[in-house]
């Protein structure tokens, strides 16, 4: 039983943080689904990219998006346009029922900066191959700016498997 405490006027009281609710408990989203491997990314390295800084070399890091899963790589810190991502692996989750609505995976790369993040370009890459064959393997992937495609070789290299 809880204490009861004595405040002015020799009334007893609750104290306010003994009657708060108790936090909900976190469920997991994925908890139920089958699960049919793990997709992994590995970004290596970006071609030509167009340059987003008036002085010094950008910073560029890759956002991947499945579905309603996002994840980004590490920075190459001053990358510029052939920027080069070490030991670098993303790993998402892939289930049974998001595959059918999970065959393209959304490519964002950035320049990263300290007030806003500037775009540097997207691509879309396809995973029917990854689902179909498990694996799709240092595949150039041509960036694109407002759905028109970069000038020049300017292309993102990943490799994707599923495990």
């Amino acid at each position: 039983m809880h204490k009861l405490f004595h405040g002015h006027g020799g009334r007893t009281h609750t104290p306010s943080h003994v009657n708060k609710p108790l936090p909900e408990p976190l469920v997991d989203p994925d908890e139920g689904k089958t699960p049919i491997g793990e997709l992994v990314i590995v970004p290596i390295q970006g071609r030509d990219l167009p340059n987003r800084e008036r002085f010094g070399k950008q910073d560029p890091f890759i956002l991947f998006k499945l579905g309603n899963v996002s994840k980004r790589s590490s920075t190459d810190v001053r990358g510029g346009q052939r920027p080069r991502w070490k030991d670098d692996q993303i790993n998402i989750n892939m289930y049974e029922s998001d595959a059918k609505d999970a065959t393209s995976l959304y490519v964002t790369c950035l320049d990263e900066d300290h007030q806003k993040n500037d775009f540097i370009g997207n691509c879309v890459v396809n995973l029917a191959k990854v689902l179909d064959y498990g694996e799709h393997d240092g595949k150039l992937h041509p960036l694109f700016i407002s759905g028109i495609a970069c000038d020049g070789n300017t292309t993102i290299i990943t490799s994707s498997w599923l495990c």
